[in-house]
């Protein structure tokens, strides 16, 4: 299938690949600069390890340093997207402030340049690339990664030599953010989580490290005992049977996802937001959420001719992968089904066929919403 074919079937960029193996891409706005800068580039990797090889692939669920500090920074910024959902905890930004504020100390650098940051990031979609960055650099330290990214920033044009733990991150960026002025806000942006990590985020995980520790096996233990035994036959019909899980306390409900973890190529690669041990089973909805994405695309291709605006498209297509998760554990796990429909703000009772126009979401899909719903249904393997 030619680029521009391949182009045309991307769900909102927010639901993986081009195609079902294609697993690098973010999910972005369909017909984003970022999202059509990237096509070229990301085709070119190759294609996920097959189910074959993935027969002995499992979960792992990861703390990771650069994750922490990046989400950090962006939620500290104020960021919230474009989809249905903020794509950071709304609280995350002001209870950090209260700690710093209650400690006495001045604000940081980030804080002092957010005004700049926000402006400059908001008016070119270019930047939308941000909200996955830790993902590309899977694998890689924290040091590791924001020295690539300084080094991106630091060169005029091109890419700059890296390592093989960060050349896909370093590349993904840099023939995102090509532009002189793009690679001045990376720079500044780099510089001032730097600061930020001496700061702030690293004194915050030296004391919370045994608190880390308890949240990844308590995770672990909550998914083997409750969940995966109840989706086995979902994730190997999605050929998930292995996913890294990174855990981060400033993202929220909305997750990030690749089909292709780039540290370990027989795995799928989900972030999360998980505030504690009480909310378990709320980030492990996340998880199943962000992984129902590639059904979500196959689903959603037939209608994306309804939308005339991306950031529409780019909202249904969040609503039915909610939509997705919900059906998973009707079908097969209904003692979850109401973490589930808390964690995402769903009525008690279920959202129905009328996920889309429930509550006045998306006016004007009440007449076609429920075909997608079937359609839904079909790619699950579910009886209406």
């Amino acid at each position: 299938m030619k680029d521009e074919e391949r182009a045309k079937r991307v769900v909102g960029m927010r639901a993986g690949a081009a195609q079902r193996h294609t697993p690098l891409f973010p999910r972005l706005r369909a017909g984003s600069f970022a999202a059509l800068a990237l096509l070229p580039f990301l085709l070119s990797f190759p294609t996920a390890t097959p189910l074959a090889a993935q027969e002995d692939a499992t979960w792992s669920f990861e703390d990771d340093a650069f994750a922490d500090l990046w989400f950090h920074g962006l939620a500290t910024l104020g960021l919230h997207g474009f989809g249905a959902m903020p794509l950071y905890d709304p609280g995350y930004a002001g209870a950090i402030r209260t700690e710093r504020v209650a400690a006495g100390l001045n604000p940081t650098p980030l804080e002092v340049r957010r005004g700049e940051l926000l402006a400059e990031i908001r008016r070119d979609e270019a930047f939308e690339i941000l909200h996955f960055v830790p993902l590309y650099f899977k694998g890689a330290s924290r040091a590791d990664a924001l020295q690539t990214l300084a080094d991106v920033a630091g060169t005029e044009e091109g890419v700059p030599e890296m390592s093989a733990r960060t050349r896909l991150g370093g590349s993904v960026v840099a023939t995102t953010l090509a532009q002189p002025r793009q690679r001045r806000i990376l720079g500044l942006l780099v510089e001032t989580l730097e600061a930020e990590w001496d700061q702030v985020v690293e004194p915050r995980r030296v004391r919370d490290s045994a608190k880390r520790d308890r949240n990844s096996a308590a995770l672990e233990a909550r998914w083997l005992q409750s969940w995966s035994p109840h989706l086995s036959g979902f994730l190997r019909a999605e050929e998930l049977l292995g996913v890294s899980v990174l855990f981060v306390g400033a993202l929220g409900r909305e997750g990030r996802f690749l089909e292709r973890d780039p540290s370990n190529a027989g795995r799928a690669l989900v972030a999360v937001g998980l505030k504690g041990t009480d909310d378990l089973d709320g980030a492990l909805g996340s998880v199943l959420r962000e992984l129902c994405y590639p059904t979500v695309r196959r689903a959603f291709t037939p209608f994306e001719r309804r939308f005339s605006d991306r950031v529409d498209a780019s909202r249904a297509s969040d609503l039915a992968a909610t939509r997705c998760g919900e059906l998973l554990l009707e079908a097969h796990a209904p003692t979850r089904v109401a973490a589930y429909r808390v964690r995402f703000g769903l009525p008690a009772k279920g959202t129905g066929p009328g996920f889309l126009s429930a509550s006045g979401r998306m006016p004007g899909t009440a007449a076609w919403e429920g075909a997608l719903d079937e359609a839904l249904r079909r790619e699950l393997k579910l009886v209406s």
